[in-house]
């Protein structure tokens, strides 16, 4: 009797299972089936259709005057993208006001006492910037009749970033603070006032940077494995004698702090050995930071000789005229072969040589005179 209770009390038991786990695999093999066979694409397309119109329902038909609301996507394309009229530029400062203001909010409610006092007000406020930067973001978007490609621009990534955060904190409210990302917003600044000396100066700086990418990469690679190297022979000597060298990554934790000349002193070697090789570390660890300073400011060097003698070029070439062109004028006809275009005012330069505009000094493209954004009108 007792050897046949727990074959019964088995069979009870997968006769239970049966009964309870065959209904649940036929349920979760039709939700599968369903979920594999839903169109994702299709499904994302109709949000964003769906957003955008109730995005356009709040601006045409709530926020704007009445006497406002036929305004064209050419016109708002001029305010939101063109700084060089009194419209965009008013926009673009209200906008850099506007990220200030954010950005004194996000630092304000990282204080416990304010924060304690003044959270829902602080939270209020930033609410509202993120919504008018979402609108915005959609203007931007909807003016333009190829939109991805301002979306998938510097511009357009940084704008999409600046307001990301806010709405992925509903989910993980820890990425709040990522909303600090719209300071990056502000490299409009050097559009809006004209800067053109200093956007000449950061086209150098990231072409020298650009050239020297690789010596850079080969010189860390060669440091992080000098790192590991020094990592475990300090470890050789401090392992069982120093009770902060655990182990070998631990070491070369030291050895990179060492290295680079931090000194956290967190790890310090005991040994007459270990602190022989720390203080070969550490002068090392000198001559190490020039190097990449070295490389850089070399190429920098280059990149200032090179611009010098391709404006000599162009000078010797080419003279600049008394008058700028009629800038509409000259992106309503088709550049012709050979031509370079500038896509921010449409001057059209006939010399193969040239590298930047001789009015507004923007880099020179081969592409339509609209540029890569200023052909995106809708037609209007």
């Amino acid at each position: 009797m007792n050897n046949k209770n727990p074959n019964i009390f088995v069979k009870f038991l997968m006769l239970l299972w049966y009964a309870f786990s065959h209904p649940l695999i036929w349920v979760w093999k039709k939700l599968s089936t369903f979920f594999m066979n839903l169109n994702y694409r299709r499904i994302g397309g109709r949000l964003v259709h769906g957003l955008g119109n109730f995005l356009h329902w709040v601006i045409f038909k709530v926020i704007l005057p009445r006497k406002h609301r036929d305004i064209t996507k050419k016109e708002i394309y001029r305010i939101i993208f063109k700084a060089d009229t009194p419209a965009g530029r008013k926009f673009d400062i209200w906008l850099l006001i506007l990220i200030g203001l954010n950005l004194f909010v996000i630092i304000l409610d990282s204080f416990e006492a304010v924060h304690a006092n003044m959270r829902w007000v602080l939270k209020g406020i930033e609410w509202l910037l993120t919504i008018i930067f979402t609108l915005e973001y959609y203007l931007r978007v909807y003016c333009l009749q190829r939109p991805w490609k301002y979306a998938l621009s510097f511009y357009g990534i940084i704008d999409f970033l600046s307001i990301f955060p806010a709405y992925l904190s509903l989910l993980i409210p820890a990425t709040q603070t990522l909303t600090v990302l719209r300071v990056l917003r502000t490299l409009r600044i050097f559009r809006i006032f004209n800067m053109q000396r200093f956007l000449h100066e950061s086209f150098n700086l990231i072409n020298a940077l650009r050239r020297s990418i690789t010596k850079i990469l080969i010189f860390m690679l060669f440091v992080f494995v000098m790192a590991i190297i020094l990592g475990a022979v300090i470890y050789m000597f401090e392992h069982g004698r120093n009770p902060e060298m655990k182990s070998i990554p631990t070491a070369i934790y030291w050895a990179v702090v060492t290295i680079t000349t931090v000194g956290y002193g967190d790890i310090t070697p005991v040994t007459p050995m270990g602190q022989f090789i720390s203080t070969l570390v550490m002068l090392l660890g000198y001559s190490i930071i020039a190097v990449p300073t070295g490389i850089v400011v070399g190429e920098t060097i280059y990149e200032h000789r090179h611009h010098r003698i391709n404006r000599e070029s162009d000078e010797s070439h080419s003279t600049k005229p008394e008058m700028m062109p009629d800038t509409i004028s000259q992106m309503e006809e088709p550049a012709t072969e050979g031509q370079k275009i500038c896509p921010h005012c449409g001057h059209k330069e006939d010399d193969p040589a040239a590298k930047f505009c001789i009015y507004c000094g923007t880099i020179l493209s081969k592409s339509h005179p609209s540029g890569w954004i200023n052909d995106f009108f809708s037609g209007e």
